[in-house]
């Protein structure tokens, strides 16, 4: 017994076996209108912008291109970066959309510890400063951000955005020529090494389970920021009767049939998700419940706190939804509260959903509109009145689709066909 781990034979080790010594870079180009930036105005503009001063060293380009390029470090950042102007070049002349004008690029490693706070900064420093930004592309994700965006979610608002703006979950299927139902679906995300995880990947997906192989490998990812990953072939839950594990990827492909997407060579660190007992190279059981919308995958802490501040803010939006559409069969309006068995502020907690059939400015009366699976002292049916404080989601069912929090301008738009 002298070599026994007891962690280890817990499941609780303190191994982080898919996490990165060290991120892959990020790289930022800001697409810049109007005549070359200049060193010292493009520093001035960074202070102004943070209200403090920087340091900033000049660095010899190693392209004759490169106008001028420096190491800076401000304080409120966890890491220098290395920032250059260059000539834009043809393929961003297309992407872009503008036909003259410089690139102003970023380099740097994001800290593993908060990549999505240090990303968002970085946005906002090059958002915020008086740079003359036309938009923003994040090398990464390939994902381009036109200035009223960039204003938007980075520089104007005080909520952070959602995770999944670390890294985008590419879809490739095949054969190409083949019915949706009868392909086979490969699903992978490109960004999580730059926030120091490897890449998630669902090998041989039937054509019919796409989009909750999606679903589950975006929660799946944004809970690989805020917990680690337990070793190759532990089951892992990640929500009410979602089982899946994980497997290395280099023992997924060998078994990959001919014609199935993935096949090819992995340069980038990455672990495929599997059934829970790993009897297949898909999580299976996972993404038929998930089908049935039996259960959902759960949200990390961050996106919880995120999601309860937009729903409270919007409260009134909410009220004024359920007072249009009151009983109607064509809309319905929910909110979602944290409910517990017990008063101990550390007892878990079950997300439940009440649909309004009440409403007042200051609170509203829910009827639950499920079962719930952990909560025992409450019944399908039960009714609790509601406040703004009391909210952590809400939602509203219509014709076109579910709108919530985010979805302001849409929703009132339909309010205002719903009373016509």
């Amino acid at each position: 017994m002298n070599n026994f781990n007891i962690l280890d034979f817990a499941g609780l080790s303190q191994e982080k076996p898919w996490e990165l010594k060290t991120p892959t870079p990020t790289d930022l180009r800001a697409v810049i209108e109007g005549g070359q930036p200049n060193f010292e105005a493009t520093c001035k503009a960074i202070a102004t912008f943070i209200g403090a001063n920087i340091e900033a060293e000049p660095i010899e380009p190693e392209d004759s291109a490169i106008a001028w390029a420096s190491r800076m470090r401000i304080d409120e950042l966890p890491t220098d970066f290395v920032l250059w102007v260059e000539p834009l070049n043809a393929e961003t002349r297309k992407d872009s959309g503008i036909d003259s004008g410089w690139i102003l690029a970023l380099h740097t490693l994001l800290h593993p510890g908060d990549p999505i706070t240090h990303f968002s900064n970085l946005m906002r420093l090059l958002g915020g400063a008086k740079l003359n930004v036309h938009s923003i592309c994040d090398l990464p994700t390939g994902r381009w951000f036109p200035k009223n965006i960039v204003e938007s979610v980075f520089v104007n608002n005080d909520v952070e955005p959602a995770e999944e703006i670390m890294w985008i979950a590419r879809l490739i299927e095949a054969p190409e020529d083949g019915e949706p139902e009868d392909r086979v679906a490969w699903i992978s995300t490109h960004g999580l090494t730059r926030c120091g995880r490897v890449e998630l990947e669902i090998f041989g997906v039937p054509g019919d389970l796409v989009t909750e192989s999606v679903d589950l490998i975006d929660g799946l990812a944004a809970l690989t920021l805020e917990n680690p990953l337990p070793h190759a072939g532990q089951p892992i839950s990640i929500g009410s009767d979602l089982l899946v594990s994980l497997m290395e990827s280099s023992k997924i492909i060998p078994q990959l049939q001919d014609g199935m997407p993935g096949k090819e060579s992995h340069a980038t660190p990455s672990v495929a998700v599997v059934s829970h007992d790993g009897g297949f190279i898909y999580p299976k059981d996972a993404l038929h419940t998930l089908k049935h919308q039996k259960t959902t995958v759960m949200k990390t802490t961050r996106s919880t706190n995120r999601q309860s501040y937009l729903a409270r803010v919007s409260w009134n939006l909410l009220v004024k939804a359920a007072t249009q559409i009151g009983e109607s069969e064509h809309a319905a309006c929910l909110v979602q509260v944290a409910w517990a068995n017990t008063e101990d502020e550390d007892a878990p907690r079950e997300y439940l959903w009440f649909r309004i059939i009440e409403s007042s400015e200051e609170s509203v009366v829910g009827k639950l509109a499920h079962t719930p699976a952990l909560v025992t002292s409450l019944n399908e049916g039960y009714e609790e009145t509601i406040t703004a404080d009391d909210i952590t989601d809400w939602i509203v069912m219509t014709p076109v689709g579910p709108m919530g929090p985010s979805d302001a301008e849409g929703l009132s738009s339909f309010l205002d066909q719903f009373i016509n």
